[in-house]
This record gives structure tokens, sequence and C-alpha cells, in this order.
């Protein structure tokens, strides 16, 4: 004899004879619909606060393990008002890259609200801080579903921003060229290059991405839709990079660096030690390998002690402006939004009843 719902139960049907579908005790049963959906619901908050108590723990990690004594060598009352106008241009700077983020997703045909996408931005943004990669993208992705931006799409904006920022961190990177290679300034002429080819044809990051999806074995993303969306998004990166890289050149005249002469060497610098990070998948947040790179750089323009020196504390200064950053923008997004939705609310109308 089976029990009620197993294996011999008959189907229950209708006055009609027809299959009257699942029964409740099946939808609500632990492996049915109903039992899944409860228990994504319930999954879904846990995971919520886990992945918030991990960036938590992995900002104040990172805060305990910078050298702040690097900084402090150079805080001095005269240069104070310098680092932070260093600290605010980064910050700038990486507020441009959240808008090259979202013209992005915007080109692929999925535009969202601004403030929907600062908060997507910088969720999968501090992810870094937490061990492992994954869980940035996968937050970022489940903020996507929420905007109504499907897995697919924020799995091609992934891709095709990252190519924008390596061409572009690329191409301004290669303003460090003359200091280095002692080849004159035509190698500036270089970047200014690359960045007019994908401004005029920004069909070219199509095929690159559809290139870095066969490597990486993945399903191509949509086709980018609003060119003009690339070339915008392009731009602000680029600027991006030139507003990030100010902060080493600040490091760099403090230290005793000729001004001029220091600002396209720590410019391309930070531009070309950052995509390099990037690269390094092993490595949390490029640790190591952008250091070796600017002090190669900077030490064109300073000696070697005082190109260590700006390494560290440029590190030490760009993760308090992210942290600074993302906490700030966070926080708007969350009180803007609190602020209009009681007024939204009112603007409801009340469904009557008949």
């Amino acid at each position: 004899m089976n029990a009620p719902g197993g294996p011999g139960t008959a189907p229950a049907t209708n006055a009609g004879g027809r299959d009257a579908g699942p029964t409740a005790e099946a939808t609500n049963a632990p492996g049915g619909p109903g039992g899944r959906h409860r228990w994504r619901r319930v999954l879904r908050p846990v995971l919520t606060v886990a992945f918030v108590a991990a960036v938590v723990g992995g900002v104040t990690v990172a805060l305990r393990g910078q050298q702040w004594s690097a900084l402090g060598r150079l805080l001095r009352p005269e240069t104070a008002g310098w680092l932070f106008a260093a600290l605010v241009v980064t910050a700038v700077g990486l507020l441009c890259g959240t808008r090259a983020w979202t013209l992005t997703l915007a080109a692929l045909g999925a535009p969202v609200p601004t403030g929907a996408g600062i908060r997507m931005f910088f969720v999968g943004f501090l992810g870094k801080f937490v061990p492992g990669r994954l869980w940035g993208l996968l937050a970022q992705l489940r903020l996507g579903e929420q905007a109504g931006v499907s897995r697919v799409r924020m799995a091609g904006t992934y891709l095709v921003n990252l190519v924008v920022v390596m061409l572009t961190g690329g191409a301004v990177g290669l303003l460090v060229a003359p200091a280095v290679l002692g080849t004159g300034l035509a190698w500036l002429l270089v970047p200014v290059a690359l960045l007019a080819v994908l401004v005029v044809r920004p069909g070219v990051i199509d095929t690159l991405v559809a290139l870095a999806a066969r490597v990486t074995r993945r399903p191509p993303p949509a086709t980018l839709t609003r060119p003009a969306d690339v070339r915008r998004s392009i731009g602000y990166q680029s600027l991006s990079w030139v507003l990030s890289g100010v902060h080493l050149w600040v490091l760099a005249v403090l230290l005793g660096a000729e001004a001029g002469t220091a600002l396209p060497v720590a410019v391309g610098a930070f531009a070309l030690a950052t995509t390099a990070g990037t690269l390094a998948l092993f490595v949390p947040d490029g640790a190591g390998v952008r250091e070796v790179i600017v002090v190669a750089a900077l030490a064109t323009v300073l000696p070697l002690p005082a190109a260590v020196t700006a390494a560290i504390a440029s590190r030490v200064l760009t993760t308090l402006a992210e942290i600074l950053t993302a906490g700030t923008a966070l926080a708007a997004v969350a009180l803007r939004e609190r602020a209009t939705r009681p007024a939204t609310a009112r603007l409801t109308p009340t469904p009557t009843t008949s």
C-alpha cells in the first residue's frame, strides 16, 4: 500500500477528468516548487548577510594590512592639503569608472536607473575584498536580476567592460614609455591613436569580446547596440585612468620629483600597473604586481627608496579612497531611495473595491 502522494497514487483530476495539476501537498513538499521557493526566500537574506559580513571583514583586513607609516612619512601640515586633494581626485576617477560601467550596460541594451547602476557597480567592486573574485560577480548578477537585467547581459557587461578597461588602461599606460624606453615624445601619439581607433570603430570591442568569450569557452554576449554609449564609456574610462593616476603624481612630487616630468610617468605607470594587476587573477587586487611596475617607472624620476615609498603610499591612499567612495555612494543611494519611497507611495492611487 502506498502512502498518500507516493509513486502509486493516481493524479488528482477535476470534474471534467483532466489533470488538476500538483496537489497542495506536492507543491509545498520540500522538493516541490513551493518548497524550493520557500528555501530560496530563507536562503537569500542569509547569503546577503554573509556577503556583507565577508565584505566588512575583508575591508577591515585590507585596512589593517596597509603600511600606514609610508603615507605618514608624507603627512605634514604643508602637505595635508595635497594629500586630501589626491584622495578626492582618486574618488572622482573611481566615479568616472562607475559611469563607464553603467554606459557599457546600456550599450548592451540594458539601461538601468542611476541608483540601481551605482549599487550594482559598487557591490561588485567591494567583492574584491572578499577572497575569491567570484562573490562580487554573483552579488552583481543578483542585483541585476532585481533591476530586470538578465544574467546573460550582466555577464556580458562584465566581459565587455573588462575589455574596455584593459584597452584604455593599456593605452593610457603607454604615457610612461618615453621615460622608460627613452625614445622621445613620439610614443605619446600611440595611446592617442589607440583611443581614437576605439572611438571611431567601437565594433573592434565586439571582435575582441567574441575572441575572449571563445578563449574562456563562454557564450558570446549580446552585440553592442548603442555605439554612442560605447564611445562615452571609453571616454569616461580613459578619464578615470588619468584622474586615478594623479594621486601618484602628487606623491612623487612630494617626494622630490620634478612636476612636469613626473606627470606622464605617474599617470601612465598607475594605469599600466593596475591593468597588469587585474590580469593577475591569483593575486588579491594585484598586490605586489602593481607595486613592482610602479617602482620601475617612478625610478626614472625618483631615487629608488623614494619610488618604493611612493608605491606603498599609493596602495594605502587608493584603498582608502575606494572604501570611502563605495561606502558614501551606497549610503547616498540608500538615503535617496528611502526619501523618495514615501512620496511614491502617496502618489500611488489606493485601489477601490466595488
